[in-house]
């Protein structure tokens, strides 16, 4: 599966982190750079991106995968307790680790330019007929999006139990999002997409601070 920014992948994760300040959240940046420094001993690893929370105090780290077996075996564990080691438990307030196998997505006209402001968007549904049927308004709604001035892309995902969907949207700057946000034609498909939600959404709307990227 290639995923709409272009990344084969098969499974992706998103470690959020939610810490007691921006002290912290740079803290776990960097523990979360030192990880990810040398791919080459996680074996399928693909890409990372640290991502750092408009409010300064929440971290998600997104990792793309070769396969699910992959994500589980790699990464998890090991981060975890690095975190805990730096920070101490009383600095993370709250980590979740979501992630999933991703569907089409969208791409937009600046697919190929890096993205200035992302979102990770964890939603809940019932199911995974649920899930898809989410991703399905997505993909219909790039009649739209893949022509929209700084839009770099959007791909799903759901997670292996099909209850969770996360959307990771992309774009060029904060006036393209801005732009974006304002279309009548966003708003007019939230309503399709909070019907099939039964718990409200978790959105992280953040910038990225660092990249890494499997040899070859």
């Amino acid at each position: 599966m290639t995923s709409a920014d272009g990344t084969r992948e098969g499974f992706r994760t998103f470690l959020i982190l939610r810490t007691d300040g921006a002290g912290a959240a740079q803290e776990a940046v960097k523990v979360l750079a030192e990880q990810s420094a040398d791919p080459g001993r996680l074996g399928g690893f693909l890409s990372s991106r640290i991502h750092l929370g408009l409010d300064g105090d929440v971290v998600v780290h997104c990792v793309a995968w070769r396969d699910e077996t992959s994500a589980r075996n790699g990464y998890p564990a090991r981060v975890g307790e690095a975190l805990l080691d730096r920070l101490g438990r009383e600095a993370l307030l709250r980590t979740d680790l979501v992630g999933g196998t991703p569907e089409p997505g969208v791409r937009g006209p600046s697919a190929d330019s890096p993205p200035g402001l992302v979102c990770v968007a964890v939603r809940h549904v019932a199911d995974r007929e649920a899930a898809k049927a989410m991703a399905d308004l997505l993909r219909r709604s790039g009649d739209w999006k893949k022509a929209f001035p700084g839009f770099v892309s959007a791909t799903p995902y759901i997670s292996p139990d099909g209850r969770t969907y996360v959307n990771y949207p992309q774009w060029t700057d904060r006036a393209a999002f801005d732009a974006y946000m304002a279309d009548r034609r966003n708003a007019d498909g939230q309503q399709d997409i909070s019907a099939l939600e039964v718990a409200p959404p978790d959105l992280f709307l953040c910038t990225l601070v660092a990249e890494t990227v499997a040899a070859g």
